[in-house]
């Protein structure tokens, strides 16, 4: 929480007080809050400006099971991976591989001024795409390894068996002339390609 100046105007001046308010008040100690009720709000506001931080950073807890938390990760990681490609693919090639590590600024030399080393380093960009592009493989081996991918081949064979069952039943309670029965066989399919497609 940052520290703001104290709200409270001086009663000799007028002017508003030049003291630091306390963390998570309006006031410093000379204005208010120096008391243990003020303490207390304060360090309440403090805590909880850290707690709305903390969810806006890292998000509330929620339940999942464990392969779609898995599965979720592959595609997140998949989509850092594309964006950091794109970061990458925009600088120079000698900039990927050649860069400043170090500036240093002396005033208190002969020779004052910025000393800048430079050396044959990963650019940070490019270290960051390696890491997740390591990640992502490691995702998708332990997603491959709880097999993820035969789950959802077996959903959406019972999902496909479902749809199957519910349109054989609509299909009985319409009472189709021999016809529209004939059409079945490529009417269904024509339109679940269209959905699927």
């Amino acid at each position: 929480m940052e520290r703001q100046r104290c709200s409270a105007k001086s009663k000799r001046s007028g002017e508003q007080c030049q003291n630091k308010a306390i963390p998570g008040a309006k006031t410093c100690r000379m204005h208010g809050s120096a008391t243990k009720k003020a303490k207390n709000a304060a360090e309440r506001r403090v805590g909880e400006d850290l707690a709305r931080r903390t969810v806006d950073t890292y998000g509330l807890p929620r339940e999942v099971d464990p392969a779609t938390a898995l599965l979720e990760e592959v595609h997140r990681t998949a989509g850092h991976v594309a964006w950091l490609a794109e970061v990458v693919a925009g600088f120079e090639r000698e900039d990927l591989v050649w860069g400043v590590v170090e500036e240093v600024e002396k005033t208190a030399t002969e020779f004052t001024g910025t000393d800048v080393t430079r050396k044959s380093v990963p650019n940070v960009w490019l270290d960051l795409y390696q890491r997740e592009r390591k990640h992502l493989t490691d995702v998708c081996k332990a997603a491959i390894a709880a097999g993820i991918a035969e789950r959802q081949v077996r959903l959406a064979e019972q999902q496909g068996a479902l749809i199957a069952s519910v349109i054989g039943r609509i299909l009985d309670d319409l009472d189709l002339s021999a016809t529209q029965r004939a059409r079945v066989g490529e009417v269904v399919p024509r339109h679940l390609r269209a959905v699927a497609g």
